[in-house]
């Protein structure tokens, strides 16, 4: 009975010993440091929240199939058109960050489609994987509904249909024409389209 009850004892002792020490420091803690554990808390909660913002973003990538929402702005009269396109090339494997990067060089080299629409900026305002939103901003210049090829200096010009205001000057000289070409440039040739100008013009163009 003695060797049981010493036994007992044997293993009580330190198990309360350890019980009123952790108790103990328990209370130190709390005394000390109030905060500590809704710090510890705080931080596995922002640590969890980064690393779902990270994954979401790294998901985030434009691909083939990415589709692209381009919107047109006409500045000078404030018409809106909308189109939808597949993403170029160039823009696949783009984060948010890469794509808004590249079309900010864009805007200093934009396209001669662009240069004649009269381009003046744009933005990217919607990303994700699936779909990407892109506003242009133009200030459109008036559509032509013909021009005049006229005859100033022995060089061909191209007038406007006002046949007063020259819209182009080219140095084609006008006695390398035939006779008859030369009689209508006289009076003012027509024409319809700006592909027919640079059509006639690109033929007479050595």
């Amino acid at each position: 009975m003695k060797i049981l009850k010493s036994i007992g004892l044997y293993f009580v002792y330190p198990l309360i010993t350890f019980i009123l020490g952790f108790l103990i420091h328990m209370l130190f803690v709390d005394y000390f440091y109030p905060n500590k554990y809704d710090k510890m808390e705080e931080d596995s909660r922002l640590l969890t929240e980064n690393m779902v913002v990270v994954s979401d973003s790294m998901d985030k990538i434009t691909t083939c199939d990415t589709l692209c929402i381009l919107e047109e702005h006409d500045l000078r009269t404030g018409n809106i058109t909308e189109k939808t396109i597949d993403l170029p090339d160039k823009y696949w494997g783009m984060t948010r960050t890469a794509l808004e990067q590249a079309l900010e060089e864009y805007q200093y080299s934009p396209t001669l489609e662009d240069q004649e629409k009269g381009f003046v900026s744009l933005s990217l305002d919607r990303f994700s994987a699936e779909e990407v939103k892109i506003t242009k901003n133009y200030n459109l210049t008036e559509e032509h509904s013909g021009y005049y090829l006229m005859v100033q200096d022995g060089k061909i010009v191209v007038m406007e249909e006002d046949k007063k205001t020259i819209y182009l000057s080219t140095d084609i000289y006008a006695e390398a024409l035939s006779d008859s070409l030369k009689q209508e440039l006289i009076l003012g040739k027509f024409i319809h389209t700006i592909d027919e100008l640079y059509g006639f013009l690109e033929s007479y163009t050595s």
